[in-house]
């Protein structure tokens, strides 16, 4: 068998769970690296039979933080992965309402997040992804069951939805001065002890990307604040974690922000995705790569010419006829397109007689 190609930018997934069907199934499509969950999970054979297109509404985040994470657990995982094949390169640090909400606990709390961020150095991680919003907006989300492509589900969200939504008693009203008071509390926390363990923190966009949802401000809901994120603390290991489908919904041009933040070298990892745009940041339809408003093939090649060396993980792809639960199809579909844009933008370096290649 020939040895494969190493390739600059990398062909990744998210996994929640690390059986031998899943990992074999994504190691049989091309991909290279993975997200891991970080406990030993396989499934169950009592996982849901039908796809949920729309994700449950939110009232409010989790509590405490939690205990610190199992390193020999995690070591298992990424071993396990390995075996396979697959390179483990991430995970997900997840954040407590304490420490979102800036409530008691929280410097309790930010022990526990920097314990883990060591572990996850430890075992090899580079990237640890994170969201920082109180409330994610998913309400604004409705399923388009048969009115894609070809019959296919789709997802739109509307703000108009939700815009008049009130607030929850258990969160109350949280404004953007005090969100940015909150993550600039916890970035000058946390990212020393990243810095030391070679760890990058990869924040993403809020997503839907609205200013507010029943009163509690989305800090990271246009580009200014993205940009504004990696400010607060001046550091490599302070990153976002870009999202061409979030950008797109904002109304920005994806490749003009792969350019700022990649020139940078403040991307940490990428959702690869598209969508169709009626109102910028507050109506819009996720759809197939093919068929957005964002030139995904152009995003390619901005990564590649940016230096960006991380994964691509493709995200919210729309529902295909005769696929699993856990969208198989959809993901194979996703995937295929993205080898073969990336294989196109690397190997067309040799015609160019760019070095390296």
């Amino acid at each position: 068998m020939a040895k494969d190609r190493a390739y600059q930018v990398k062909i990744g997934k998210g996994v929640g769970d690390i059986s031998e069907e899943t990992l074999k199934f994504y190691a049989q499509i091309g991909v290279e690296e993975l997200s891991i969950p970080t406990r030993f999970r396989e499934r169950t054979g009592t996982e849901p039979t039908t796809r949920r297109l729309v994700p449950r509404t939110q009232t409010g985040p989790r509590g405490a933080q939690g205990e610190p994470w199992d390193e020999a657990e995690m070591q298992r995982v990424a071993e396990r992965v390995q075996a396979f094949g697959l390179n483990p390169v991430m995970t997900s640090l997840g954040l407590s309402g304490n420490i979102l909400m800036g409530k008691p606990g929280r410097d309790e709390d930010l022990e526990v997040v920097k314990a883990n961020i060591e572990t996850a150095g430890r075992v090899g991680l580079r990237v640890m992804n994170y969201g920082f919003t109180a409330l994610r907006p998913s309400e604004g989300y409705r399923a388009l069951y048969g009115e894609g492509r070809g019959q296919a589900d789709y997802r739109d969200f509307d703000y108009d939805r939700i815009k008049d939504l009130p607030p929850y008693d258990s969160v109350g009203t949280i404004d953007l001065d005090t969100m940015w008071d909150n993550i600039a509390y916890f970035l000058k926390a946390v990212i020393p002890t990243a810095e030391a363990a070679g760890v990058k923190l990869a924040a993403h966009p809020n997503d839907p990307p609205v200013p507010v949802y029943r009163g509690v401000a989305q800090p990271l809901g246009d580009m200014d604040g993205m940009k504004q994120l990696i400010e607060v603390v001046d550091s490599p290991s302070n990153c976002v974690f870009f999202d061409t489908g979030v950008t797109t919904e904002k109304g920005e041009d994806a490749v003009e922000m792969i350019r700022y933040f990649g020139s940078r070298s403040r991307i940490g990892t990428v959702h690869f995705r598209n969508v169709q745009v009626e109102v910028p940041r507050f109506k819009y339809v996720e759809t197939f790569h093919d068929s957005g408003a964002c030139d995904m093939f152009a995003c390619v090649q901005a990564f590649f010419e940016v230096g960006y060396d991380g994964m691509l993980d493709p995200d919210h792809t729309p529902g295909i006829e005769g696929d699993t639960a856990d969208t198989k199809v959809g993901w194979a579909f996703a995937i295929g397109q993205m080898i073969a844009m990336r294989n196109a933008v690397e190997r067309g370096g040799i015609a160019e007689g760019r070095e390296g290649f």
